[in-house]
């Protein structure tokens, strides 16, 4: 139980009252909890130090070019159909010329 208080105050800044409040299981959740959330510091940090590295390393770097935020998916999936409905558009322009058509193509393949 030493051992659990310890660690209980050393990674969750738990007293010893709370870490004997909770179960084993509890206990074991948040310890993994707080493993989960240091290796996501870990990752900020990491990606905090790219970004720095690349922004030392650009000749004029844009915020942009660092780090670009998510979009929103119904945004992202409007921007696709709008893009697909140009492509179509543009196939279908193309094809009133006759090098474009398939039928043109059949009589350049014989």
């Amino acid at each position: 139980m030493e051992v659990a208080k310890a660690d209980g105050w050393r990674y969750l800044a738990l007293k010893p009252q709370e870490v004997e409040s909770l179960t084993p299981r509890e206990f074991t959740i948040l310890m993994r909890a707080q493993q989960e959330r240091q290796f996501d510091e870990y990752e900020r940090m990491a990606f905090a130090s790219i970004m720095q590295e690349s922004a030392t390393r650009a000749k004029r770097p844009k915020a942009s070019d660092l780090f670009k935020r998510p979009v929103d998916v119904d945004a992202a999936e409007k921007k696709v159909e709008d893009l697909l409905k140009k492509s179509r558009n543009a196939s279908e322009w193309m094809e009133q010329f006759t090098l474009f058509t398939a039928e043109r193509s059949d009589e350049i393949n014989e």
